[in-house]
């Protein structure tokens, strides 16, 4: 099983999970320039990280990489058993995190840091939603968030599985950003996940910039 992977990019995410499960795989580390090679666009039609190889699965896009992982190591407890309710809590939350809770925070990073280069993403798009609007929009849909977590640590069952993961790869970058304040719930929800140990294995880049990905 192959990572392909770049510090501080969404490819932190599934080498999280794989670090909290314990199992065995390579870590390929590329750069930019890697990225451009033919041979690596057969792996990512658009060029990005993350992408995992296993065996005859090659896979991009972290929150799919990750609920991969959770079902095919389900023994793990990364994912709720499908005919258990709490899967379609596991879901929900999943899809919240990569469709709802981060576009706002990429939009926010895209005017703090004007020059970041996203491929398929045009500069007029980046730049369209200001700085306090993607500051306001973000409060807004993580105000669901901010109620699912009182008195809890993790989001489904309150105990970690993928959906935290990607939950949690997405509130790092808003963390990294300044979109935190410290007396906001989700603060102490990220701070909690980033103190476990497979995440500070995961994440040892974590006081680097965000990384042009």
């Amino acid at each position: 099983m192959k990572l392909y992977y770049i510090p501080t990019t969404r490819a932190v995410r599934p080498r999280w999970l794989l670090e909290e499960m314990e199992i065995a795989y390579d870590l390929v580390r590329v750069n930019m320039s890697m990225t451009k090679q033919p041979e690596y666009k057969e792996l990512h039609p658009h060029s990005k990280v993350p992408v995992l190889v296993d065996g005859s699965v090659t896979i991009f896009e972290s929150a799919a990489i990750c609920a991969y992982l959770a079902d095919k190591y389900i023994g793990l407890g990364f994912a709720p058993l499908p005919d258990s309710p709490e899967r379609a809590y596991y879901h929900q939350w999943l899809f919240y995190a990569a469709v709802t809770l981060e576009p706002p925070v990429e939009h926010y990073m895209f005017n703090v840091l004007p020059n970041l280069p996203e491929k398929l993403l045009p500069g007029f798009v980046r730049l369209e939603t200001s700085k306090q609007e993607s500051r306001q929009w973000f409060d807004r849909v993580a105000e669901p968030l901010r109620e699912v977590l009182v008195g809890r640590n993790y989001l489904v069952a309150n105990r970690l599985t993928a959906a935290d993961i990607i939950t949690g790869g997405v509130l790092l970058w808003a963390k990294k950003l300044g979109m935190l304040l410290d007396d906001d719930p989700l603060s102490e929800y990220i701070n909690g996940l980033m103190q476990r140990p497979a995440f500070i294995r995961a994440d040892e880049d974590f006081y680097a910039k965000i990384a042009t990905m």
